[in-house]
């Protein structure tokens, strides 16, 4: 039933990249790569860095970005470095329970107060080493200010500091922050423009190296994704989805490449 090998073509060989399973180089966020990595550098040598605030439409790079700084400041300091999607952890004690299970404590038990876990992170802080932590989604958080501050403060109490990176798809004024407590927090805000169509062809082409065998994808059909995508939202992961469909169209038609007209056919 399902074995059709014989009339599928093969031309895509890995869909990870398409599918979001894994992540490709950035491209086309140099300023922001930069604006991250700069508000984080002060960790490396114990000093207070940042916050950052990073808002922008969804499938802008804001995510990648920042796994890309995290990667790197991983892995060419001792800066440790924690990431948490705020979908699954929304309220205060969640995510502070969730930051302390991530440093190595045993999972508190249910209930615990949020001053006993600030205490022991606290601790945490003190006896070992700094931290970034990027708190993604941070739009579907409840307690925004509250758990913003107590990083903040935990920062501020230790000689080895806390960075703090938060990522919306919201802007700043939307998010119903207190703006005073905000700016006592050193709060700078990197904005993520949607990708525009010379953009996301690179993104594209990096993408079907990666996905498809060469020679299977021409530049038309590239350009001609990257420029209906910029014209409606620039939101790359729309992008990866239309160009992996294409080529699910063309394989079950069994041809050996994928053109404008697979873009366009509705499959019955």
């Amino acid at each position: 039933m399902f074995d059709n090998t014989s009339t599928s073509s093969g031309i895509i060989y890995s869909e990870r990249y398409l599918n979001g399973e894994a992540s490709l180089k950035p491209t086309g966020r140099d300023k922001e790569i930069h604006a991250i990595r700069d508000g984080l550098r002060p960790l490396i040598k114990r000093n207070t860095p940042e916050t950052l605030l990073i808002h922008g439409t969804p499938g802008t790079g804001k995510t990648m970005c920042v796994n890309h700084v995290f990667d790197a400041l991983a892995t060419e300091t001792s800066v440790k470095t924690i990431q948490i999607n705020c979908w699954q952890y929304s309220t205060r004690p969640a995510l502070l329970t969730e930051l302390l299970i991530q440093l190595g404590y045993p999972a508190p038990r249910k209930g615990k107060p949020v001053d006993e876990l600030l205490s022991k992170l606290r601790e945490w802080l003190q006896k070992n080493r700094s931290v970034a932590v990027s708190l993604d989604e941070f739009d579907q958080l409840k307690e925004k200010t509250e758990v913003a501050y107590d990083l903040h403060m935990l920062s501020q109490q230790t000689e080895n500091k806390l960075g703090l990176i938060v990522t919306s798809n919201l802007p700043p004024d939307e998010l119903m922050l207190d703006s005073r407590s905000w700016s006592r927090l050193n709060c700078r805000t990197i904005e993520f423009e949607p990708y525009t169509a010379t953009q996301l062809e690179k993104i594209l082409q990096d993408a079907v190296e990666q996905t498809f065998k060469p020679g299977t994808v021409s530049n038309e059909v590239i350009e001609t994704i990257a420029e209906q995508v910029a014209d409606n939202t620039g939101d790359c992961r729309q992008a990866f989805e239309q160009l992996l469909q294409a080529g699910h169209r063309a394989m079950r038609q069994g041809t050996r490449e994928v053109t404008e007209q697979d873009l366009t056919e509705v499959d019955d």
